[in-house]
């Protein structure tokens, strides 16, 4: 009994140290993972062995660090797959840390941005520059640090800028003049104005004549003043260089001779050429364009401003198309029932054999030798007892995903050959020729999505079967069953439609009996044969559509656009330009105060600097930080702390700050928060019921100075217990005053409990 008792204990300890001795090598190793799941086997088989489950912690917390060091490494680097697994292993070894959750969302978050900036600058290198910068744009939304985003939608915007024509005249004075003329010579209204901001005037030879202009026009800039003369005397200019313009007469053949063209090559990507160049012939006057349909790309030659707004319409109307899943759910239910019963005499025939002629002997009279060799063949009798009850169940459950307009094809079941004709040769031979057939299940959808993510759903389904062979063995010909129905529905995004009542019932009885003997009442019975069966097939269908993607509607702005005259393609009127202000000058004072004053003759005006704009683009191009004053804390247990939440980068626009601060509450306590540096309207923070995290909200006043950098709060803990405790910020937002949120980076720190 000893031994036996001893030996059991070996064996308890011997399978409860394997899994131990397994995690220590996989720690040898920096196998983490391995040694937290070998260390878990172990505690789950004694949960009671404190030595386990402080094994296990560690392993846990060891993981949890050695694979985040890995991941930030993989960062580094470049390599997002790389790091998203390293943080993935630690995520399975320490599922709560919150630390490796914020490093795994920040590496997707790059990872994307990544992604979308490469296919920003493929799709720019296709010509289609305003999609790449709504791509950079989005890139950025989604981590505002990428920096080749950051450039590329600088350069492209940059680029346009040129393109457009707006780069500035280089003018000797801004100050704005005051225009008075009566009956004016042209040329001489030309020069004034050329002199007085600085600038050359050359005059077509057309310009022979003096025309006369009446203007009258107060407090004017160069551009306004220039665009009215053009206006008045019918004329328009060519830039030769940034203080050198050319006046010719607005005609025709004038602006065939001066007009710039540009050739520019439109790759689609979506809609098909030729229909956007008939787009374009309805829409514009374009003066050459060409089709190359395999490269599905429009080839134009014309004005810069044509090709501006021809980019526009391509731009509004060359969109991915809307994208859904069909989930398809057939149920085909066939009830069979047969009965067989009675008794079958085959074909119910009495044949006698009566000697061949010669074989009848002599002696003796014939009836005798007819009884002596006849033979008298009775049919064979089978009784039949047979019932058979078949309830049958087909179930197919197709998922299809289609491009709206385009059709999608389902066929369960099979292509069965059937002979359509039998052709003999003159030498004989003989070919047959055959017709595959589909049989079973067939549906045709067709999809129209809308706007609003519902769709219009054209279907067919069509139920097919090979029935009895009506023709002979040589010669089959075989009945086909089917059921048909089509029909139109208007679907929401995720509603299910169901189609039904797609029933066949098919119902035969057959009675087979001897003549007059079949006929007694209760014994012709036995003289019957009964064959009954009953057949019931129904088809249950259920549509669901789920949309994968939606319309890419262009913003509302963009819909809409200033395209020029009936006879001109403008970007702008003519006279937009009345409407902007006019620069101020800014002149230092003797006291040293800054003062506003009308510009002197021929002095340079430097134009104010533009508000920054109120929406959410000002704070993607500003990301706030949000950070700690000191990366590692150190405090001894039951002593208090004072931690203080640092953020850079408040935009002006910032009316709203909130974040979750998460710490390890098995060794550290809330006790309160205060209000930091920023000037607060409202200021809350609130411990969840766990008391493992702190949510701090903070309300900016519009008024208040704002500074870009300081103490968000400060929040006092007390140290509990000696150890290792993360800080991780949780969703950290902030909102502007329209109410718009982006999500800052965040760093996290440490505190040592001693």
């Amino acid at each position: 009994m000893r031994l036996f008792t001893v030996l059991s204990l070996c064996f308890i300890i011997a399978a409860c140290a394997g899994p131990m001795r397994k995690a220590e090598k996989y720690e040898e190793k920096d196998e983490w993972l391995r040694a937290v799941v070998e260390y878990r086997k172990a505690y789950n088989d004694d949960p009671k062995n404190v030595e386990y489950k402080t094994r296990l912690i560690r392993a846990e917390s060891k993981a949890a660090d050695y694979y985040y060091h890995q991941g930030v490494l993989h960062l580094e680097r470049g390599n997002f797959d790389g790091a998203i697994g390293e943080f993935q292993q630690g995520l399975a070894a320490l599922p709560d840390d919150a630390r490796l959750a914020q490093a795994m969302n920040m590496a997707l978050a790059r990872k994307e941005a990544d992604s979308l900036y490469m296919e920003g600058l493929h799709i720019e290198d296709a010509g289609n520059k305003e999609e790449a910068k709504r791509i950079f744009q989005k890139a950025l939304r989604i981590y505002p640090d990428h920096k080749g985003a950051a450039e590329s939608l600088a350069k492209a915007q940059k680029k346009s800028l040129a393109e457009h024509g707006e780069e500035a005249f280089a003018l000797t004075s801004t100050a704005p003049i005051t225009l008075s003329f009566r009956q004016a010579d042209m040329r001489v209204v030309f020069e004034f104005v050329a002199k007085s901001f600085g600038m050359n005037i050359v005059f077509d030879e057309a310009i022979k004549s003096a025309t006369p202009i009446t203007l009258f026009a107060k407090d004017v800039t160069f551009d306004q003043a220039l665009n009215l003369i053009l206006a008045a005397s019918k004329t328009f200019y060519k830039k030769v260089s940034k203080n050198t313009l050319l006046i010719m007469p607005d005609t025709k053949e004038k602006r065939g001779q001066y007009e710039d063209h540009v050739m520019r090559t439109f790759y689609l990507s979506t809609v098909r050429a030729k229909e956007m160049a008939d787009m374009l012939r309805t829409m514009m006057t374009i003066r050459k364009m060409m089709v190359n349909e395999q490269l599905n790309t429009l080839v134009i030659r014309d004005t810069e401003e044509v090709i501006r707004q021809a980019e526009k319409l391509i731009d509004l109307n060359d969109r991915k198309p809307a994208e859904m899943v069909l989930e398809v759910e057939i149920l085909e239910m066939n009830r069979t029932k047969a009965e067989r019963l009675g008794l079958d005499l085959g074909s119910y025939q009495i044949g006698a054999m009566i000697p061949s002629p010669g074989t009848i002997p002599l002696s003796g009279s014939i009836s005798s030798a007819i009884k002596q060799t006849a033979v008298l063949t009775l049919p064979s009798a089978t009784f039949r007892f047979f019932k058979q009850d078949v309830d049958a169940k087909t179930l197919a459950n197709p998922r299809v995903r289609v491009l709206n307009g385009k059709s999608a094809k389902i066929h369960i079941g099979d292509r069965v050959p059937l002979r359509v004709s039998t052709i003999v040769n003159v030498t004989g031979q003989v070919n047959t020729t055959y017709d595959y057939k589909d049989i079973g299940i067939k549906l045709n959808v067709e999809p129209t999505i809308n706007l609003d993510n519902s769709a219009t759903v054209k279907l067919g389904l069509e139920v097919s079967s090979l029935g009895a062979n009506l023709g002979t063995t040589a010669e089959p010909a075989f009945r086909i069953g089917t059921r048909n129905a089509e029909t139109f529905m208007l679907l929401r995004d995720g509603e299910t439609a169901i189609l039904g009542g797609l029933i066949r019932d098919e119902d035969r009885k057959t009675i087979i009996k001897v003549p007059l003997l079949g006929d007694i009442p209760v014994a012709g019975a036995l003289f019957s044969s009964f064959d009954t069966s009953k057949e019931r097939t129904d088809v249950l269908l259920t549509i669901t559509p789920r949309i994968v993607r939606g319309w890419e509607l262009p913003a509302k702005e963009a819909r809409q656009f200033y395209s020029g005259t009936e006879e001109k393609y403008l970007d702008q009127g003519p006279f937009k330009n009345l409407a902007l202000p006019l620069p101020e000058v800014t002149e230092k004072s003797d006291t040293g105060n800054t003062t506003s004053q009308p510009p002197a003759a021929g002095q340079p005006v430097t134009p104010a600097a533009p508000s920054p704009d109120n929406g959410s683009d000002a704070l993607i191009s500003q990301p706030a930080v949000f950070g700690f004053s000191q990366p590692v804390y150190t405090a001894s247990t039951e002593t208090d702390m004072e931690i203080k939440l640092l953020i850079e980068n408040v935009n002006n626009n910032a009316r709203e700050i909130s974040a979750d601060l998460q710490f390890n509450p098995q060794l550290m306590q809330f006790i309160k928060g205060g209000v930091g540096e920023f000037s607060a309207e409202s200021f809350q923070v609130v411990v969840n019921e766990a008391g493992s995290a702190v949510h701090l909200t903070v309300g900016l006043s519009s008024n208040a100075a704002r500074k870009e950098k300081g103490v968000l709060a400060t929040l006092r803990f007390r140290a509990t217990k000696a150890g290792i405790s993360n800080l991780v910020y949780q969703n950290p937002s902030i909102k502007n005053a329209a109410g718009e949120a982006i999500s800052p980076q965040a760093q996290s720190a440490r505190v040592i409990i001693q």
